[in-house]
């Protein structure tokens, strides 16, 4: 369905809420559209192009939220619809006030990002390009035994959303990713995996030589790792490993999961909570994002923010339920999931230090480097900020990067480590993460518990 067809649905929709009872009401509207490829053993050996299309109502009744959504635009839908959410609201019991909200001053909101460059995403360009690398992976180093996985993804689309208190909001994206993952035998006989991901919106930026030197390095840089002694190391958490680490524990800076007493930074606003050198903003229409977010999907504008502002808790995330009970207003961080809001980041940066990755190494000397960590759901306990993660790295060696690590597990304390950031490296990457992306260089931590075998 197009995106007109579908606004005069919802606009109908709305309309049709209010004659049948609802205070407030309000319809949204998502379309993906979407083409990935699968490369094996030098063939496309999967191949898919879709497009997926959803509708999401809510009504408010009796200070209750009904819900209800559908993947058919038709007049059954509306009287569906309609008796669903209403259903809903006589049975449920929240005490908790509900929202529909329209700023007076920001009633149509408009943002649309789609490129130009979204057309070269053809079968033919993704094929060739998969095949190409695929055979550019196997050729890096004899010991490779097989690519096992390669995917390239693109979507599209636009997310609309209007409501009875006169929102009328509209904004679209698109992006691409490729990830490969490939294994080797170790001269040991053991196997090794490795792989790597690149993400953009121009298939034209993909710089392939850039990306087979990280992937060798992911890979090949693990040949001969073996076990550590135990004990307490000097830590750099590399780039992605730390913000893997930073966001399996992002919930506490949520308001919802404080208010339900599912974080121990609950009344810490304004406390100091980690080192002095760590700064984590947010900056909703970042530059270097290939994801912008002018707005949240309860028809806030988002703000750039910091959350901690050189080791002092700032501010929690808030939507317009969790602002409302805690006295506040909202941050901009209500995004839906379906037809319910909670809080979600959008673009998060970690602020840079001025020292380079190596000049981390030389001020640790001797320690550990992390740059896989595994066991992330089941290894912590997001509450207590109490982790124990298998991971795999490298020792530093005399301030310089040693032997690779493996079968080793990490344990301590999120909220001890972030106290503990010695500095704050340079060598940004961005990740997917949240309602947008992750920015965040390598860190310094000044001790982190290692369990490993005793011999060298």
């Amino acid at each position: 369905m197009d995106i007109k067809t579908a606004e005069k649905f919802m606009e109908k929709l709305v309309k049709a809420g209010i004659d049948y009872g609802f205070e407030s009401c309000e319809a949204s509207f998502s379309q993906n559209s979407s083409m990935s490829i699968d490369i094996h053993n030098g063939e496309v050996s999967s191949y898919e192009n879709s497009a997926t299309s959803g509708l999401s109502f809510r009504g408010l009744k009796n200070g209750q939220m009904g819900y209800c959504s559908t993947n058919i635009l038709d007049e059954d839908s509306i009287d569906f619809l309609l008796k669903s959410a209403m259903e809903n609201c006589e049975v449920l019991n929240d005490e908790d006030p509900q929202f529909i909200y329209c700023d007076e001053n920001n009633k149509n909101l408009y943002f649309s990002q789609v490129t130009d460059a979204y057309a070269k995403n053809t079968y033919k360009s993704f094929s060739e390009l998969g095949l190409k690398l695929e055979k550019a992976i196997l050729a890096l180093d004899d010991r490779i035994d097989a690519v096992d996985n390669l995917s390239i993804t693109c979507s599209t689309g636009p997310f609309l959303i209007i409501n009875s208190k006169g929102l009328h909001s509209y904004r679209d994206s698109d992006g691409m990713s490729l990830y490969a993952a490939a294994r080797a035998t170790d001269s040991d006989g053991s196997v090794k995996s490795g792989s790597h991901f690149w993400i953009g919106n121009d298939i034209d930026d993909f710089d392939m030589d850039k990306f087979l030197a990280k992937f060798k390095e992911n890979l090949i840089g693990k040949m001969g790792a073996k076990s550590c002694k135990p004990g307490s190391y000097k830590t750099v958490l590399k780039s992605e490993a730390f913000q893997q680490f930073f966001m399996v524990f992002f919930s506490n800076f949520l308001a919802t999961s404080m208010q339900r007493g599912l974080s121990l930074l609950a009344g810490k606003e304004g406390e100091k909570i980690a080192s002095d050198i760590l700064t984590v903003r947010e900056e909703p229409m970042y530059e270097k994002a290939l994801t912008k977010i002018p707005f949240d999907d309860e028809g806030v504008l988002t703000t750039n923010k910091a959350i901690i502002d050189k080791g002092v808790f700032a501010t929690a995330l808030y939507d317009l339920k969790s602002a409302y009970k805690a006295g506040k207003n909202s941050t901009g961080n209500g995004f839906k999931s379906g037809s319910t809001v909670s809080e979600a980041p959008t673009n998060l940066i970690v602020e840079p230090g001025n020292k380079t990755y190596e000049e981390l190494l030389k001020d640790a000397g001797e320690g550990i480097i992390l740059t896989d960590l595994s066991g992330l759901h089941a290894g912590v306990n997001p509450i207590s900020g109490d982790f124990s993660l298998l991971c795999e790295g490298y020792l530093i060696e005399n301030g310089k990067q040693g032997r690779p690590v493996e079968q080793i597990t990490v344990a301590g304390n999120f909220f001890d480590a972030i106290k503990s950031i010695e500095a704050v490296g340079n060598d940004i990457i961005n990740l997917p993460s949240g309602e947008g992306e992750f920015f965040t260089p390598s860190v310094l931590i000044s001790s982190l518990a290692i369990s490993g075998d005793d011999e060298e």
